[in-house]
């Protein structure tokens, strides 16, 4: 979050000047090249480690205007995750305000509590986060291929929320993602579509549009075939989405519940989905992909 960069990456340094100009931007959407989930990882420990300094030894780095940023950013970069923080203030003079109110006056060790009360548990989400399979995840870099990727964000949220409390809700975003995906490449790349379209014709149509279908690789090499492959597997991969949708989702009006539905299935769906949202994505922002300057496909 600091002019120079360490290890730790753009968002914590050892500078001293701050960049306003990047927590604004995670107000309004993720930052190209970077992940959100990083993101709220670093503002997270770096909001942490001020409101910790300011209620004991001093030597915060920020002043109250950019803590009020970076607390708006990490609140905005949360919900793009799906996540949210119960932060009670907002910046150091609300901090004190807040401690003074709360029996933290002339107590190190109270406000050490005020502040691990509100920032533990949510590093604690994230933490988790990293450790586990990414969920409901789609890289930065492929989702800056969209003008607008609200209504991804929107399905991604969903994803992340629903896998462990109703997968087979999540099935059914994961069905939903794909579709939402396939008509945002085709609007980008000019080709028509229908609202009625189903969705295997929709992941096919947005492969096409892409060069990502298995026929549109040229030459009989093994590169080519383990390519041929490897598309023609993730149009089946989507295929099975669709099956697995349609007979375990919500929807339908079914006559009785599948309850051997675990969130694991919801999981293997949500996998499967991101997997291809990713590729799809990562090809129509790649500016030397093939559909750019068309050769040999993929």
């Amino acid at each position: 979050m600091f002019l120079d960069e360490t290890a730790a990456g753009q968002w914590v340094s050892s500078a001293e000047l701050f960049r306003a100009d990047l927590a604004e931007q995670l107000r309004t959407g993720s930052v190209q090249e970077l992940d959100d989930l990083e993101v709220g990882v670093a503002l997270t420990e770096l909001l942490q480690s001020e409101f910790l300094l300011y209620g004991t030894s001093g030597g915060e780095r920020l002043a109250d205007q950019q803590a009020r940023l970076a607390v708006r950013g990490l609140r905005a970069t949360l919900a793009r995750l799906g996540l949210s923080i119960n932060l009670p203030w907002t910046d150091f003079t609300s901090f004190r305000s807040y401690w003074l109110a709360h029996g933290g006056h002339g107590s190190w060790a109270a406000r050490r509590e005020m502040v691990g009360e509100v920032f533990d548990p949510i590093l604690a989400r994230l933490y988790a986060r990293q450790d586990d399979p990414r969920t409901g995840h789609i890289a930065t870099p492929a989702l800056s291929a969209l003008p607008d990727p609200a209504a991804i964000h929107d399905h991604l949220r969903r994803l992340t929320t629903s896998v462990d409390t109703d997968p087979r809700l999540a099935v059914s975003v994961a069905k939903d993602l794909v579709e939402s995906t396939s008509k945002l490449v085709l609007r980008e790349r000019g080709v028509a579509y229908s609202n009625s379209d189903q969705m295997p014709q929709l992941v096919a149509r947005a492969q096409e549009s892409l060069g990502l279908q298995a026929g549109g690789v040229s030459g009989d090499s093994d590169e080519a075939r383990a390519l041929k492959t490897l598309l023609g597997s993730l149009a089946r991969l989507m295929l099975g989405l669709a099956e697995l949708r349609n007979q375990i989702g919500v929807g339908h009006g079914r006559e009785s519940v599948p309850t051997w539905v675990r969130p694991r299935h919801g999981r293997l769906a949500a996998g499967a989905a991101t997997t291809w949202c990713n590729v799809m994505l990562e090809t129509l922002g790649d500016p030397d992909a093939p559909w750019r300057s068309p050769r040999s496909g993929a």
